[in-house]
């Protein structure tokens, strides 16, 4: 299963031609599915919105497409409020803020991690919902025993040495025991713009945690705009990172992650 994760697009904040070679180099491996974890804009513009869309559309693969905490209506606190994934939806295609895609070699779910309003100061922060940890249950029960599974998310599901951006989600540890019971082999994030690609444990289970840069924007965080090409294979998880360099994507960084 070859599967590519970009994150934190930023339309709004995209430097003139660099969306353009980002899909190049993206399409160029040929990946069965393009994960796109959150943020694909940088306030929630109706213009912004109207660029990803079009980039969207562009791509001649598949799209998993998540909502992240800046495509959520940022000035207007009544829209934010009462349809808070309204423009998201029309711009990704989304009738699902749980997208599924199942292919052969195995299956790919988007667990949304966003809210618009939650109790404590750090609303960008995410959250894993219940109704949503048992609905990805079913979902995932449902795949065949043995079949590579991977999980995509805007926010960290764990926390990651050397990244202290990276906080894990509200009910983390719930969602964790879902996901090693569900047999899942990676969880793959956005949001911090640091690229990482570790290997931890969840419930007593291996699990690689894969985070994306900033795939576009400006808003970087000490490193590159870049994205991840994932293979996973019987035995292995090969995880390569492209790093820009100019106006093009190079392969820059790869781990290997054997399957037990």
């Amino acid at each position: 299963m070859r599967i590519a994760l970009a994150a934190d697009l930023h339309f709004g904040s995209v430097p003139e031609g660099l969306a353009e070679a980002l899909k190049e180099a993206i399409e160029s491996q040929e990946p069965e599915v393009i994960v796109i974890a959150g943020d694909l804009t940088l306030r929630a513009r109706r213009s912004e919105f109207a660029l990803a869309r079009a980039w969207l559309l562009s791509l001649a693969v598949p799209a998993l497409v998540l909502p992240g905490n800046h495509d959520l209506p940022y000035w207007n606190l009544l829209q934010r409020f009462a349809s808070p994934f309204r423009r998201y939806r029309l711009a990704a295609g989304a009738s699902n803020l749980m997208p599924v895609v199942q292919l052969e070699g195995g299956v790919v779910l988007g667990f949304n991690t966003t809210r618009s309003w939650q109790p404590h100061l750090q609303w960008q922060e995410g959250v894993a919902r219940v109704r949503d940890i048992e609905a990805a249950e079913k979902i995932l029960s449902a795949s065949p025993p043995g079949q590579f599974k991977a999980i995509a998310a805007h926010h960290p599901f764990l926390k990651i040495p050397g990244v202290p951006r990276a906080k894990p989600i509200r009910r983390a540890s719930l969602a964790l025991q879902m996901l090693a019971a569900s047999g899942v082999n990676i969880v793959m994030s956005g949001h911090v713009h640091q690229s990482f690609a570790v290997e931890s444990v969840a419930a007593g289970q291996p699990i690689v945690a894969i985070g994306a840069p900033t795939a576009l924007s400006t808003r970087m965080r000490g490193e590159p705009n870049g994205f991840w090409i994932i293979a996973g294979e019987k035995d292995v998880i090969a995880c390569t990172l492209w790093l820009r360099s100019g106006m093009r994507f190079e392969p820059s960084v790869e781990k290997l992650f054997r399957r037990s």
